[in-house]
């Protein structure tokens, strides 16, 4: 039977102009401003081509040999005995070799990078990845405190603190980037409040909405941001400083934060924490814009009957629970370690995508975002015609095979293999299935935790996704600065172990009847994991506090 609360909704309209209005301005258009902001310091950051600065040529000598007479030449970290010019060293007046004191740097495709005006480059390098580091710890934390937030003090406070911090932690950032210190702690600011922005327009949303238009605002939420992430790239290309870049990617976020005072408290969050008069109120502003009435019936029935509002409540468990039984603890290791393998992957990609350009870097980079894009669809047909278990398999299996091609193009000469084309193929196609395999995750942990440890048991796997996202610039550092076969090998093994076996060990979710209290969870997919609990779901059974067949969360 419908609580109090979907007969209050039905009343008043779920599917009217008023939930449209909603997802157009804050699910799509404030959902793609938030992405070019937090994202912008990927590009900010990167490392562009650099050597020691040179007295100027002249006409009569090549630049090759000019360089020959002041830059030694070092071996390549790709590890098959090829040589460079050294980007961090130069001779001196008596032959010997010294860290430069002033570098040149290659202004083809940026004009100004944050390294590029501080010089973290060479031995100051690792300044990069500490606050790439630093930025996903914060994101961790803050995953934790604004989930909180959100849940004690409603959704609308949660977004607009939110809105406010990354804007204040960027413009930080910009004004003191000559401190590495309270540059680091701007980036901090401005990750700390991780994704509650889309997320919490994205839950409104669904809390006033039908059951079957969840999925279609989970879809629209992902898409507008990945476009956001796609037009990024396009306005650094435009401003070639990243300082102008940076504050015009930020400040368009201004009017958002101005007028986030508009957004409406979800009615649901009002009536659970008993604030009836205030859910009343936020019913008939939905009501006014569907052309609809809220009858004085139900409104009668919220003053005097809130705790008919939801379900009965249930007893409140801790993230030990996780792991109560055999079955259940088995579950969700592996599904940590699914964690780690995508996070791992997804945020090596995601950092190292200007930097791996073979051609214009802009475009490489938003030709890898929009990836994303049809990666979500791909990802919800063969989750729902081959089961969640074989979409995984299916999607870290290219993944590994993609990186073990891209070792056989650094240690083989073979002409095609160096080709451009099959290298813009090889980064496009990774981000696509390592998208499949996020939306993989996002809907086992859903799926997979009962109701009563679901909202746990996605925390538990936002704090080992920032663990893995916090190891990744080391990763890429390492391959960078030593020998690119060791980033290769740690992303391969992970991508087999913790991705192909975890999902393959992993119980199928689809048309099963999903556990819903921590019994259920404890006997999910013991017989079999393919058909524990093979009663065939019908629509009217699916968990109502599931958010759709489109999961709600990404780093």
């Amino acid at each position: 039977m419908d609580s109090l609360y979907d007969r209050a909704l039905s009343e008043v309209g779920q599917e009217g102009k008023f939930q449209i209005r909603f997802d157009i301005f804050y699910n799509a258009l404030l959902a793609g401003l938030w992405s070019l902001a937090f994202n912008n310091i990927i590009l900010a950051l990167t490392i562009t081509q650099h050597n020691c600065k040179l007295p100027e040529r002249p006409a009569n000598l090549s630049e090759y040999l000019w360089k020959l007479k002041y830059i030694p030449i070092v071996k390549e970290a790709t590890g098959d005995n090829g040589t460079k010019f050294s980007a961090c060293l130069i001779f001196t007046a008596n032959n010997d070799t010294e860290a430069c004191s002033i570098y040149d740097y290659d202004k083809t495709w940026f004009e100004t990078t944050i390294p590029s005006d501080n010089n973290w480059v060479c031995e100051n390098e690792l300044n990069v990845v500490n606050i790439f580091s630093y930025s996903k710890i914060g994101e961790t934390v803050g995953s934790f405190v604004f989930g909180w937030l959100g849940d004690v003090y409603g959704r609308k406070p949660t977004i607009v603190i939110s809105l406010a911090m990354l804007i204040f932690g960027r413009l930080i950032s910009v004004l003191a980037s000559s401190s590495f210190v309270l540059f680091t702690l701007g980036c901090v600011i401005a990750s700390f409040p991780s994704w509650s922005v889309p997320q919490g327009t994205a839950t409104i949303s669904m809390e006033i909405s039908s059951p079957k238009r969840r999925a279609n605002v989970a879809t629209l939420r992902l898409v507008s941001t990945s476009i956001g992430l796609c037009l990024t790239p396009l306005f650094y290309w435009w401003l070639r400083s990243w300082k102008p870049y940076m504050i015009f990617t930020t400040v368009t976020l201004m009017p958002c934060l101005l007028f986030s005072w508009k957004i409406i408290e979800s009615p649901r969050w009002l009536l659970v924490n008993r604030e009836y008069g205030k859910c009343i109120e936020k019913l008939k502003v939905i009501a006014k814009v569907n052309n609809t009435n809220l009858s004085s019936n139900i409104e009668n029935d919220i003053l005097t009957s809130g705790e008919d509002v939801l379900a009965s409540s249930t007893k409140l468990l801790g993230p030990l629970a996780l792991f109560s039984g055999w079955r259940l603890a088995i579950n969700t290791t592996l599904q940590l370690l699914l964690w780690v393998c995508v996070t791992l992957n997804y945020t090596a990609v995601l950092l190292s995508s200007a930097e791996t350009s073979y051609g214009n870097p802009f475009l490489d980079f938003a030709g890898q975002s929009i990836a994303e894009i049809p990666g979500y669809f791909v990802a919800s047909w063969l989750a729902d015609r081959v089961g969640r278990r074989y979409t995984g398999m299916i999607s870290t299996t290219i993944t590994t095979l993609i990186w073990i091609i891209y070792v056989f193009r650094d240690f083989s000469g073979t002409e095609w293999l160096q080709s451009q084309w099959l290298g813009t193929f090889l980064v496009i196609t990774n981000r696509l299935t390592i998208t499949v395999s996020y939306y993989i995750i996002d809907l086992l942990n859903v799926e997979l935790y009962p109701t009563c440890l679901r909202q746990t048991g996605m925390s538990l796997g936002n704090l080992v996704s920032g663990g893995a996202a916090a190891l990744a610039p080391y990763v890429l550092h390492l391959g960078r600065r030593f020998d690119i076969r060791y980033s290769s090998a740690i992303l391969i093994v992970t991508t087999i172990f913790c991705g192909i076996l975890t999902s393959f060990f992993l119980p199928e979710t689809l048309n099963v009847k999903l556990p819903e209290t921590l019994e259920d969870a404890q006997n999910f997919g013991r017989r079999n994991r393919n058909y524990y609990m093979s009663v065939r779901v019908k629509e009217e059974t699916v968990d109502s506090n599931l958010p759709g067949n489109i999961p709600n969360t990404r780093h």
